[in-house]
């Protein structure tokens, strides 16, 4: 990962060239875990040295940087005027950080809270010995940012619109009114939260944690509990529109919330099937895989005597036990990955409100004779060339009931 420096004047840059040294010595990590070590300085025509990229005006130079970290080094005017055309959401903005020319002070303009701009600030002004300038409120007061509070607990936040009354009432001390039969929310430092029994219907602010699809409505805030696991099976050389299609069809029938997808699973002959790597790289998760023989060893609803002969195993079905090996191991680990850091446990509960998910009479146990994964939706077929069923982990809303 790189950051792009704009070096606004010639005598800025020494400083410039004492940042890219001090970040390669010591690198940023990011929000999403990746680390920045390397900084990549331009400067306009007119005075660009070889270590520089030129550019003829900053508005270009901002334009071809987009996606990526920028630091100014010169008026915070121009840096506004550079950026602004090119401003999309805060969930996707990359951070921009000014510094001023004397190398006093280090801004934090865009993306503070979200893209970890006020956390690569700090750093930037600690490498140059500098005062960070955040003038965000949650920076600025007691109490956290609401929208970092809901990362830090491994939800996902899906109506972006609907989250500023919501963070004004967290930051004014009021108490935030919260749906959330699955248990997945505590309460957090500095916020307080007004717990409801039914899906709030009233009006102003709330919050709405589950897995299933909630209908939206002003002042709502859904936010998706990830503890669902998509399992597949499929024929070689399946057509990744047909997969797609059908995934987000049987999401849409069953009530489920493509969102609360935590991860795919199939067996470990599929994992360079193309159309599933495609699916994986579209929704953002991982594509877990498990030996044929670890899947024949679960119980499941539809097991397949055509996938047993093809491996070598007793019948079983692919996607019904890829998913509850899956859904175990979220509810185990709260990872779907060995070591993921910073993901916690997910739990589930029954929707009061909205369409109600297929159940199946699947589930995976831990040795203790209480379940840790559940089938949500059994084994569907699509076109003689898939298989699709979803797992839920369980074991959070367990811990809660002991």
């Amino acid at each position: 990962m790189h950051c792009i420096c704009h070096v606004l004047s010639g005598a800025a840059l020494p400083l410039a060239r004492r940042l890219r040294e001090a970040l390669a010595a010591t690198p940023w990590r990011s929000p999403a875990g990746e680390t920045l070590s390397e900084c990549r300085l331009s400067a306009p025509q007119r005075f660009a040295p070889k270590d520089c990229r030129p550019f003829a005006a900053i508005k270009d130079a901002a334009r071809q940087a987009a996606g990526f970290p920028q630091i100014f080094v010169g008026a915070t005017g121009i840096a506004v005027r550079a950026m602004a055309p090119l401003l999309e959401h805060k969930s996707t903005d990359a951070p921009v950080l000014v510094i001023s020319p004397d190398g006093r002070f280090v801004i934090s303009l865009l993306a503070g809270h979200w893209g970890g701009g006020n956390s690569l600030c700090r750093h930037v002004a600690a490498l140059l010995d500098a005062v960070p300038v955040i003038t965000t409120a949650t920076d600025c007061g007691e109490r956290p940012a609401l929208d970092l509070f809901l990362r830090a607990a491994g939800l996902r936040i899906l109506d972006w619109d609907q989250l500023p009354p919501a963070q004004a009432c967290w930051l004014e001390g009021r108490p935030l009114p919260l749906w959330d039969p699955c248990g997945a929310v505590a309460d957090g430092e500095g916020g307080a939260f007004l717990r409801q029994e039914d899906l709030p219907e009233q009006e102003g602010p709330a919050l709405c944690v589950h897995w299933q699809r909630l209908p939206a409505r002003q002042g709502r805030l859904r936010v998706a509990l990830p503890s669902l696991v998509l399992g597949l099976g499929c024929r070689k050389g399946i057509p990744a529109p047909l997969v797609a299609t059908a995934v987000e069809g049987l999401l849409l029938r069953h009530g489920l919330e493509p969102q609360a997808l935590a991860a795919l699973a199939t067996v470990t002959e599929k994992a360079q099937e193309p159309a599933l790597q495609e699916l994986s790289r579209r929704l953002g998760l991982p594509l877990l895989t498990f030996d044929a023989a670890e899947l024949a060893a679960v119980t499941t609803p539809h097991p397949s005597t055509a996938a047993g002969e093809r491996f070598g195993c007793t019948p079983f079905s692919v996607c019904e036990a890829a998913c509850l090996l899956a859904a175990r191991q979220l509810g185990t680990t709260g990872a779907t990955t060995p070591g993921d850091e910073g993901t916690l446990p997910v739990s589930q509960g029954r929707l009061k409100d909205g369409p109600l998910a297929g159940t199946g009479n699947g589930q995976q146990a831990d040795g203790t004779g209480a379940p840790v994964a559940r089938l949500l939706v059994e084994k569907a077929k699509v076109a003689g060339q898939l298989t699709l069923a979803v797992a839920l982990s369980d074991r959070g809303l367990r811990r809660n009931d002991d």
